[in-house]
């Protein structure tokens, strides 16, 4: 297998950046990922082999992400957990490289840096958004249910008609 050149590399994921699934996550995980993307693509294209590499990962890590976040939203327990230890992981990272000066300033959309801004999306913001979600599935099969108990009456009520009129 040819390996491309890490100037052609950073060009194709330059071109892929994270537009399609980015665009779906919690913006407060989309804007470090992309952060950590843009600065892995610039230093690809210094011919740093390894960021090309990074790059990758990142794009990979953002497309299991979503897959989480999608699950979870559909009631997935398992999801869930993956997708909050994903984002943790995530967030330690942007931080680590802010700390490491490597984002080369970068920061969350709207300017406001994770680190000392506040606007991280820090794990007590994550169980509050999880159970948020868990009372809105809970909300949603409690609905299911009762259509489900009242479609059920309506249909033993048919029933008992039906048999009331064959015993005449």
């Amino acid at each position: 297998m040819v390996r491309p050149s890490p100037l052609r590399l950073a060009a194709l994921l330059s071109a892929l950046a994270l537009p399609a699934a980015a665009d779906h996550l919690d913006p407060r995980l989309a804007g470090p990922l992309q952060a950590m993307f843009q600065a892995a693509v610039q230093e690809c294209q210094s011919g740093n082999g390894a960021s090309c590499n990074a790059a990758q990962a990142i794009q990979r890590r953002e497309a299991q992400l979503s897959q989480a976040e999608h699950a979870c939203r559909q009631g997935s327990a398992q999801a869930c957990r993956a997708y909050q230890e994903g984002a943790q992981q995530v967030f330690g990272a942007y931080q680590q490289q802010q700390r490491a000066g490597m984002l080369g300033g970068v920061a969350y959309p709207q300017g406001a840096p994770v680190q000392g801004g506040g606007q991280g999306y820090s794990t007590q913001q994550m169980n509050q958004d999880h159970q948020a979600r868990m009372r809105q599935q809970q909300n949603q099969f409690q609905q299911h249910q009762d259509r489900m108990r009242q479609q059920q009456n309506q249909f033993d009520q048919q029933n008992q008609r039906f048999l009331e009129q064959l015993r005449r």
